[in-house]
């Protein structure tokens, strides 16, 4: 299949990495891809390194490309607008986010435009059906990401900085104080899931969390905001424990494992399983071409 992909980030954040591997994977296939982005944005520098054919993403390129892909799937809110202004034939959308869709008149039209959207959550198909979108136009497609070298046991609590204020990065650290837990709290994913005795991932809303998923393809027990998609990733009682944005209970639960290191190391293998079992690049994009088939019938 041809398949055009477009994505307006900047930096490389959750959807940028989806985007990326989604590509990349579909590729591997055999299918032609060519990437939308934004020129000098992180994704568009990732792309052509790994030799993608990479676009400016505007409405010229969306109306010239869109008619000569087969595929015409657009990962964020602006493609989505784009494609929704330009797009010369069906396309679908990667919904990544938990938050309730506006009722305007302009936003109830920009949504009745695709032809389907791929939820990578029920949590996010839920929030689409509020907006009285039809099941049947809703795929769910969770994330898929890399597998990842198995995280070294360290007497520390592993957690990812973010500057997204959603992303509760004082509330990691008041936890762990409290606590007593020494923190590594990282800006580089790769850094924060190579070592610790758990993932600490803290949101105020969240589609499902990719970086939680790289975490347990490490190995690492979950400790996560019980917020939208999570509890779907994280099988409370089984491979991790979820918990209220609240310093007390973090600080609680991080003691629990730190405490019982059996516990922790079971619920390490058990997450591990469950990346195995479900949140893989090839199932990410079994899943991506199945909802190809179902919503554009190529």
């Amino acid at each position: 299949m041809r398949i055009l992909l477009a994505d307006s980030g900047w930096k490389m954040r959750g959807g940028q990495w989806q985007t990326l591997y989604l590509a990349e994977a579909l590729r591997e296939h055999g299918h032609t891809v060519t990437l939308l982005a934004r020129h000098g944005s992180l994704l568009w520098d990732l792309a052509t390194r790994a030799h993608l054919p990479v676009r400016h993403l505007g409405l010229t390129t969306m109306f010239a490309l869109s008619k000569s892909n087969e595929v015409i799937h657009v990962q964020d809110a602006s493609s989505h607008t784009l494609a929704a202004i330009a797009a010369r034939q069906p396309f679908v959308v990667s919904r990544r986010v938990a938050f309730p869709i506006k009722q305007t008149y302009l936003s109830q039209r920009k949504y009745a435009r695709p032809a389907g959207y791929l939820a990578i959550s029920q949590a996010v198909a839920r929030e689409l059906r509020r907006a009285s979108i039809d099941y049947s136009r809703i795929r769910i497609v969770p994330d898929g990401v890399p597998d990842v070298e198995p995280a070294k046991y360290q007497p520390h609590v592993a957690a990812l900085k973010s500057d997204d204020p959603g992303k509760l990065n004082n509330l990691i650290r008041e936890s762990c104080t409290k606590a007593g837990a020494e923190l590594l709290l990282s800006d580089n994913l790769s850094e924060a899931i190579s070592s610790g005795f758990l993932f600490l991932y803290l949101s105020e809303n969240e589609g499902l969390g990719s970086a939680i998923l790289l975490a347990m393809a490490a190995g690492l027990p979950i400790i996560a905001s019980r917020v939208g998609g999570i509890p779907e990733a994280v099988d409370e009682g089984f491979s991790g424990l979820l918990v209220p944005n609240d310093s007390t209970a973090i600080a609680q639960a991080i003691n629990i494992l730190r405490e019982d290191r059996n516990l922790a190391l079971r619920f390490g293998e058990n997450a591990r399983r469950r990346y195995l079992k479900y949140y893989t690049l090839q199932h990410m994009v079994d899943n991506t071409l199945a909802a190809y088939r179902d919503l554009l019938h190529v």
